[in-house]
């Protein structure tokens, strides 16, 4: 029985099955190992896809960036241009002023002074009607213009609102005070005093200075004798 086991398995027909079963094993491995490499290709080609993707996306982002670059350089040249212009603008405005004030007062303040000009208790301190001598002012002022030559014109008001003048008054005003020359920068400056040596010059009431340069009040101060 066994004898004729062995000699069925060694047929043609049973080689032949076997052959046959073997070319359908490696036929099945070729096709798993296709599937398998086709699943891995797919896969591949899927991240590749994605990678692109996210590469074009950068691209359009950096163009982007280039481009609001571009539109920030252009509207700072714009600007630029626009600043120099404004600068040159403005310099030759300050050209004009200079030429018309060549210099600008800040501040002014008023004090009592002895016959000396010696003041007495101070700047824009109260001043009593009944020890007024000279009342004298003193400006701040900034120099536009350093070393030009300037006359101040200053006009005094009265307790009563009305202009003080004397003999040599220029027309107009009460005195006039000549700066010679500007000073650079911040300068301060006491103007000749008003009044008189003898000590209750001035009635109490509300007094008035002003400065001027030509037809322009650079300043003026309200104080009052009490």
């Amino acid at each position: 029985m066994t004898q004729d086991k062995e000699n069925i398995e060694n047929t043609p027909q049973a080689r032949q099955g076997r052959g046959a079963r073997r070319i359908a094993a490696v036929l099945a491995l070729l096709l798993i190992a296709s599937l398998a490499g086709a699943y891995f290709l797919f896969k591949d080609s899927d991240s590749a896809k994605a990678g692109l993707k996210n590469a074009n996306s950068q691209i359009q982002e950096l163009q982007q960036q280039n481009a609001q670059l571009k539109i920030d350089l252009d509207t700072t040249k714009l600007n630029l241009r626009r600043e120099q212009e404004l600068r040159k603008r403005a310099d030759m405005e300050n050209d004009t002023l200079r030429s018309m004030f060549p210099l600008f007062v800040t501040e002014m303040e008023v004090g009592n002074a002895d016959s000396n000009g010696k003041i007495i208790g101070g700047y824009n301190k109260d001043i009593s009607a009944s020890s007024s001598m000279y009342l004298m002012p003193r400006i701040t002022y900034i120099g536009l213009k350093p070393g030009a030559k300037v006359e101040l014109m200053v006009r005094l008001y009265d307790h009563e609102g009305k202009l003080v003048t004397g003999n040599s008054s220029p027309a107009g005003y009460s005195y006039s005070y000549k700066i010679d020359p500007v000073g650079v920068n911040e300068n301060t400056v006491s103007l000749s005093g008003w009044g008189g040596g003898d000590r209750g010059h001035f009635e109490p009431g509300t007094y008035r200075y002003e400065v001027w340069l030509g037809d322009m009040c650079l300043k003026q101060k309200v104080f009052k004798l009490r």
